[in-house]
Order: C-alpha cells, then sequence, then structure tokens
C-alpha cells in the first residue's frame, strides 16, 4: 500500500521560499528573484520525483525470526532486494514492537549497490514477556535533498514468544535426604541414598554404623563410609498465583518476580531426571500434569510467557491435578498473598505427604513508592491484611522482598 509523498520541514521552507521568490519576481521585475524562486521549484520538482520513484523495485520479506527471553536482544532479520539497475539510498525501515518501551522501532537499511539483496537484522531489546503477533512494516524513502518523503506500509504476519528470564539456581535440595545441616550450617551427605554407589568418605554423626567400610577405615585410620548416588527420580511441582488485585504496579511487580522465579525452577529441573508439574491461575486456568522435566519446559516455558493476572484463583484448580503428584513430591508454591483460603489448601497438600516450600511476594512490598491504589486494590489489600492477621496455622511462607535476588531468596530457605 502507498501513502502520499509528503514534504519534510525542510521540502516546506524551499517550496513556500520559491513561491515568495517567484511573487517577488513578478511584482518588482527582478532576474536575481526569477532565479532564486526557478532554481527552489527545480529543487522541488526534481526532488518530488526521486521520491516519487524511490521505493519502487524493492521486495522485502521477513526472515525467520528466533525467540529470546526479556533482557536479550531479539534478532528481526528482513530479505530485502534491489531489482532494479540503480543504486538505492538509504531507507527507514519503522514497526510497532509491543515487547519494547518504544512504540515505534525505526531502523536505517544502509544503501544497496544495484540488482543486489541484502538480508537486513535488525536488533532490538526485548522488554516485555509474552506472544506476539507481528504484522506491518513501513518502510520510508525520499530524495537525495531531502525535501520529500515516501512511505510504503507492507504486510508481513510473523509471530514470536518472549520468555521471562530466569537465574542460575544452586542446589535447591529437591530429595528430603540427600542433606542434613549441621550445628555450623554446613550440608552434609547422608550415606545411603540409593543402590548406586559411589564411593567411601569421611564418616559423619548423620551417618547410619552399618554403612561403615571397615577396610577404608583401617587404611586411613578414622571411620570412612559407603556413600551412594542420590536417588534417581524425584518429583517437582510448582504452584503460581496471579490473582489480579494482589498484583503490583510498575515493571517490576510481585507477579512478575514469581514469574522469574518459576522460570529459573523449571530451568535447574530440566537438567536433572526429574518429573516435574506446573499450575497457575489468573486469566485461565494452566494446568501441567507431572512429565519428565525436559519434555514439559518448552510447554512450561510457554505457558509463563503468556500468563496474564486475572480473577481465577489457583486454590480453585488444583484438586485434580494435585492427586497425580506422587507422595513426597517438592512444591514451590509462588504466591502474591497469604490468605486463608491459599493457606488452608496448601496446609491439605502438606497433610498428604508433599515437601511444600511456600514463598510470597505481597503487594505492599513489591508497590512503588507514591503508587495509589484503587478502591478494588484497597479493598484486596485489607483483607490480606486481615487474613495475615489470623492464627497463621503449621505453615508459614517465607516473604520476598524485590532487592532480594531469586537465587538468593531460594538458596537461603533451604
Amino acid at each position: 500500500m502507498l501513502h502520499m509523498i509528503w514534504p519534510t520541514p525542510r521540502g516546506w521552507a524551499i517550496g513556500i521560499g520559491g513561491v515568495i521568490w517567484l511573487l517577488v519576481a513578478m511584482i518588482n521585475h527582478t532576474l536575481f528573484a526569477l532565479l532564486f524562486a526557478w532554481a527552489a521549484l527545480a529543487l522541488a520538482l526534481v526532488s518530488f520525483c526521486c521520491a516519487l520513484f524511490s521505493l519502487h523495485g524493492l521486495r522485502i520479506s521477513r526472515a525467520p525470526a528466533s525467540d529470546a527471553c526479556v533482557g536479550q536482544m531479539l534478532s528481526l532479520p528482513l530479505q530485502i532486494e534491489n531489482s532494479r539497475w540503480r543504486r538505492r539510498q538509504p531507507l527507514v525501515v519503522i514497526e510497532n514492537l509491543p515487547f519494547t518501551n518504544d512504540k515505534s522501532h525505526y531502523a536505517v537499511l544502509p544503501p544497496m549497490a544495484a540488482k543486489s539483496s541484502r538480508l537486513f537484522d535488525r536488533k532490538v531489546l526485548a522488554i516485555k514477556r509474552g506472544e506476539f503477533k507481528l504484522n506491518h512494516i513501513i518502510l520510508r524513502g525520499g530524495d537525495p535533498a531531502g525535501l520529500f518523503y515516501r512511505e510504503r506500509r507492507l504486510k508481513l504476519p510473523a509471530a514470536l514468544v518472549v520468555y521471562p528470564p530466569s537465574e542460575q539456581l544452586q542446589d535447591l535440595l529437591l530429595h528430603q535426604n540427600e542433606a542434613i545441616h549441621t550445628a555450623t550450617g554446613t550440608p552434609l551427605s547422608a550415606a545411603g541414598n540409593s543402590q548406586d554407589f559411589y564411593g567411601v568418605r569421611e564418616y559423619t554423626h548423620t551417618d547410619g554404623m552399618r554403612y561403615i567400610h571397615w577396610r577404608s577405615s583401617a587404611r586411613y585410620g578414622k571411620f570412612m563410609v559407603k556413600e551412594f548416588e542420590r536417588n534417581a527420580v524425584m518429583s517437582v511441582a510448582v504452584i503460581l498465583d496471579a490473582q489480579e488485585l494482589a498484583v503490583s504496579g510498575g515493571d517490576w511487580s510481585n507477579l512478575e518476580y514469581l514469574i522469574r522465579a518459576a522460570a529459573s525452577i523449571c530451568h535447574y529441573c530440566s537438567d536433572l531426571y526429574c518429573t516435574f508439574a506446573f499450575a497457575a491461575g489468573g486469566s485461565k486456568p494452566l494446568l501441567v500434569t507431572p512429565k519428565l522435566a525436559a519434555e514439559v519446559k518448552a510447554e512450561v516455558m510457554y505457558d509463563l510467557a503468556t500468563l496474564q493476572p486475572g480473577k481465577q484463583q489457583v486454590q480453585h484448580i488444583i484438586d485434580e491435578w494435585a492427586r497425580a503428584l506422587p507422595r513426597n513430591t517438592v512444591i514451590f508454591a509462588l504466591s502474591l498473598s497469604d490468605n486463608l483460603p491459599l493457606r488452608s489448601t496448601l496446609e491439605s497438600l502438606q497433610e498428604q505427604g508433599m515437601d511444600l516450600r511456600w514463598f510470597t511476594a505481597r503487594k505492599k512490598d513489591f508497590e512503588p513508592a507514591g503508587a495509589k491504589q484503587s478502591k478494588p486494590a484497597r479493598r484486596a489489600a485489607a483483607d490480606s491484611n486481615a487474613a495475615a492477621a489470623a492464627p497463621s496455622g503449621i505453615l508459614t511462607p517465607t516473604f520476598l522482598q524485590p532487592a532480594l535476588g531469586i537465587k538468593q531468596a531460594f538458596s537461603s530457605s533451604n
């Protein structure tokens, strides 16, 4: 689709100046004014013709674009071909990219030789997660003097996903018996967690006498025990709360913090031989049944990328989902509040033999300084405070802070 040719501010100045000099020449009959008028009008006419044909003979198509995570540079390549026997001056490519801070992204295409093609790779910093549909791009050309410009609007549909970022986590101690802390806080392995022999090490008070390796003890002059590999199969689940009234404002909201934490846990588990399950509320229920973590990683990351806050409460949708979880599953409950209905649901899971680890990112802790709350938000905050003042029961959440890194928060919880 071709738009009309529009003059630039310089073009308006040259055109109006030429008309003024022409009027002066007609009134005063001066050669000097007439030469200025015809020079300005001739320049405007030549520039108009150059701008008119500046976009003819260009063929543009989208090259495959790769997905990215928030905070990474996203590649948006275009395949551009110049089919004419003339050189092209620099052009401007404009596109509306909703995952960036700027409404429109401008990129300058360098000059192209005659009968040539080029892969124009645009690098954009992804700021917002989600699934985005790209549709139109605008190609803007003009004349060498910069008096006129012309635009062509091209429909080039494409889709891409910007995933939430993740942090590399340390050992999450997914097995209940894989480490025991001493009085000094140093984790000690417990011998005999599986049937696969690993080696021998020095005896600690947490080891059973039946695991002592007497031959090695005699060799080293101190008690040595047989150490075994960790259990091969573990089960991990993540429950994510996305109730819209409990979401804080600003770019770094409590929901975005929890989504990044869930993505970090998913990445951590995908490198292990364990099963992984995921459940989230929000705008719609999201349920992923237990499967090998490496197999469901793509599905979980897509759900996290497209997750939007809503009225769906996660405690109302996990009854059937929780029945599919094996006993002793490590459940990371990531909530926006510690209200009583959610607490009751989590306590029932703990009573069923689940290893529950509850993390809460409250709205008041993540709210930007000086932000004003609406009436529904103030009502939700009052309900949350009332729930927090109620008896807490046997389960206590770990309250997260925006200044606390995800790696630090989850490491300190262990």
